[in-house]
């Protein structure tokens, strides 16, 4: 019978099988003559595979996959740990470090008790895992990825009296993935052939010096425009040109495609997360969209709490991430949830800009432990980094320096204080490294250093790049197609996306309650002031034009209400929200449509309320004679036309100031060609096109006609007929009422799939 075991492996680590049990007794040292040198073996299990779950296991044990020792459902599979950690857990285990492996010891019911399976989890500091797929842990092993770059060139253009500026030279490298280290063959009547091997990690940094900048321009931190171009959140534009041959599994890659960029985990500099999320929701969310559609929720909770715990969050996970005007988190905190939201994917690239600044010593260093973590459970780690601590520095493992542009060194962190000592630069005793390789840098001219021994030529022998078909299970990214990657996996569809993110847009309408009363009391401001100052005028005697032009400039000035209120909003909210929704689509949490279909289903609702609210107040203050329904739903229509412009505005611009700034384009022309001011026949021809795609126009006139039309003048003589002249004037007719709706209408999806349309081209370029 398949039983369920937990293997205590050492601090950290829980491993979690179905599995047919192969006592280790059975298969003695003597039987690999290969094995991991200073390592014994402590299990071997023949694993159902679709079953298998590997929350982490140290690097003081090891796993070995025999691929070629496998059938459709098993795979076979040894444990091997070094001969200290076995001597140390035997000291902690008098029962035997192995007994603790033997099925006997379990109950006779073949069930572990559930305090056994607390105490478990306990001792090791790790939750189980509770989905069959083992994407609820957030270091569980995954299919690394070979990075590797050179002849990366990145220059700024000068203008005709001056000369071009290098920002980057010739820059190569590489991140690999996990190294071969050892190997097994053979295995005695078990592995009938080659099978896999054991693996090393490593965690790269890059670092810069002479960080060089234009005395007419900005400054440029080299060693960020570096990560960018790998991360492909930037290309050739204007006069920065940028070239470059970067490889994933020696497939030559354009990190610029969308289905390259989403399988990188990049964490940026700047913060971007939703201001009244709080780092459980927004850690879940990206979850939630991002890996299989599967996942329970009891799956997610569990991802998050362990995710929260790794990262220290556990203290603030229900605080909110706050901003500029909401207090919120620390800025420490806010950073770490930026790295929580990537690392729930388990990717097997990951990139951070300056991922340490703004956080102090001990949370430093414990996000570096977590980012180690990570590599060892088979991601590509590669982050930059400004004046690390020593003992965040050597906890490092390979290091690219840069200086004016340029490799200056790259090889092994414990390499450096010796490389750099052999060079002429000794690093004195009880000295940061950092410090010291920054300092001989900024002291020391490039040709001075270039005599030492620095700025190493690149002399990889580099095959070329392979060429994907269907042969060779890859993508075109280098990536197997089959397994249990995540990559592979479904995501939710397009319901799951907008349903997520109109429950998002929910939460930050009632907890941000500044935005909200700002919108309430300006709508409610406004429509008073009208209700005030045109009291009673529809009531008066229509034979006498001042009246019926009062009458005209209260039903637009209750327009004009609506349209400012609703179209405001929309006009800075996407700018505002431009970050987040920029890191979102570009790691594959929601497509475009998803989310204008959220952020128009709350823009419905909210703008219902804010008309309801104006139209009830001037209705009965300014005392119209139209029905009610009329007003609410030409007022309604023509707020959802406007607000639609104002989001294919706010689409188009990057920056809340800019939007601001456009407002008096978006306004303007709608009341100069309304009909008040001047009358349609007057306007110029070519002008007069304007006309049709102002939704004022239609809303006026809807209005107009339901209230100076039918009987309203019954009874007045045509000289002093005043409905007829403003009928006439505004150009409205009210056989035509139902063409009034209907632009109204067409406006607003016209409106709003151009702002889709400009959306998504936006987002498709760089974050």
């Amino acid at each position: 019978m398949t039983k369920k075991k937990h293997f205590h492996l050492g601090v950290g680590a829980i491993v979690s099988f179905q599995s047919k049990f192969i006592h280790p007794h059975d298969l003695r040292d003597d039987h690999f003559p290969d094995r991991p040198k200073g390592h014994r073996l402590v299990d071997a299990v023949v694993v159902r595979r679709e079953l298998k779950m590997i929350n982490h296991v140290e690097t003081k044990c090891v796993v070995v996959h025999h691929e070629d020792f496998k059938d459709d459902n098993d795979e076979y599979q040894e444990i091997w740990c070094s001969e200290e950690h076995i001597k140390v857990q035997k000291e902690g285990n008098p029962e035997g470090f192995f007994d603790q492996f033997d099925p006997k010891k379990e109950d006779e019911t073949g069930k572990e008790t559930e305090e056994e399976d607390v105490e478990m989890q306990m001792k090791v500091g790790k939750r189980a895992s509770v989905d069959p797929s083992g994407f609820d842990d957030p270091l569980r092993p995954r299919e690394g990825r070979d990075l590797m770059w050179r002849n990366i060139n990145m220059t700024l253009e000068g203008k005709s009296d001056n000369k071009n500026k290098k920002l980057l030279d010739s820059v190569w490298g590489d991140v690999p993935k996990k190294q071969v280290s050892h190997s097994v063959e053979k295995v005695s009547a078990i592995v009938s052939s080659e099978v896999s091997s054991i693996f090393s990690q490593r965690l790269w940094v890059i670092y810069a010096s002479n960080l060089g900048h234009s005395h007419h321009g900005p400054e440029w931190k080299r060693e960020d425009e570096l990560l960018n171009i790998l991360a492909g959140r930037v290309a050739s534009n204007g006069n920065i040109k940028i070239s470059y041959d970067i490889r994933l599994n020696n497939y030559s890659v354009n990190p610029t495609r969308m289905e390259v960029r989403n399988k990188i985990a990049f964490v940026a500099q700047d913060d971007s997360l939703q201001i009244t999320a709080t780092p459980r929701e927004a850690i879940r969310f990206s979850a939630k969209l991002r890996l299989p559609g599967t996942m329970t929720d009891e799956a997610l909770d569990n991802l998050t709490d362990c995710m929260l715990d790794e990262l220290g969050l556990t203290q603030c996970a229900d605080v909110l991430v706050g901003g500029a005007l909401l207090k919120g988190i620390s800025g420490g905190e806010r950073k770490r949830t930026s790295v929580g939201v990537e690392l729930v994917t388990q990717p097997a690239l990951v990139f951070l800009d300056e991922p340490t600044s703004g956080l102090d010593s001990h949370n430093a260093l414990q996000l570096c432990q977590l980012l180690k973590k990570v590599a060892n459970a088979g991601s590509s780690v590669l982050f930059t980094i400004h004046q690390p601590s020593s003992e965040i520095f050597t906890s490092f493992d390979s290091l690219i320096l840069l200086n004016e542009g340029r490799v200056m060194y790259q090889g092994l962190i414990p390499d450096v204080p010796g490389d750099f000592g052999h060079k002429g630069y000794k690093c004195p005793k009880h000295y940061n490294p950092a410090d010291h390789i920054m300092h001989v840098a900024v002291k020391n001219s490039v040709q001075m250093l270039e005599d030492a021994g620095f700025f190493p030529k690149d002399t990889r022998n580099i095959a070329e790049p392979f060429e994907s078909n269907e042969t060779d299970n890859k993508d075109p990214l280098g990536i197997t197609r089959s397994g249990r990657d995540v990559d592979q996996a479904p995501t939710p569809g397009l319901a799951s996306q907008t349903q997520a993110l109109f429950a998002r847009e929910v939460r930050n309408l009632y907890r941000n309650t500044h935005a909200l009363k700002a919108r309430t009391a300006m709508t409610l401001v406004i429509s008073l002031v009208i209700g005030c100052l045109f009291w009673q005028v529809a009531d008066l005697d229509f034979s006498q034009f001042i009246n019926a032009q009062s009458t005209f400039a209260s039903l637009l000035m209750a327009l004009m209400a609506n349209v400012f209120a609703t179209t405001l909003p929309s006009l800075v909210a996407f700018p505002e929200e431009r970050p987040v929704f920029l890191r979102e689509y570009s790691t594959n949490h929601y497509s475009v449509i998803s989310y204008f279909a959220s952020r128009l289903t709350m823009e419905l609702i909210v703008n219902g309320v804010q008309v309801t609210v104006s139209t009830f107040l001037t209705y009965f203050m300014v005392g119209f004679h139209i029905e009610y329904w009329v007003l609410w739903t030409a007022s309604y229509l023509l707020a959802c036309a406007s607000s639609a412009l104002g989001v294919m505005v706010g689409s188009a611009t990057e920056s809340a100031t800019t939007a601001i700034e456009l407002l008096p384009a978006v306004f303007m022309p709608q009341i100069l060609f309304s009909g008040f001011f001047i009358p349609p026949e007057l306007i110029p021809d070519w002008l007069a096109w304007i006309t049709y795609i102002c939704p004022l126009t239609y809303g006026v006139r809807i209005l107009l006609a339901g209230e100076f039309g039918g009987d309203r003048c019954a009874g007045i003589p045509p000289p002093q007929n005043s409905c007829d002249k403003i009928l006439q004037n505004a150009g409205a007719d009210e056989d035509d009422v139902w063409w009034y709706y209907l632009v109204l209408l067409v406006l607003f999806v016209v409106f709003r799939f151009l702002g889709l349309f400009i959306l998504k081209k936006k987002a498709s370029k760089f974050y």
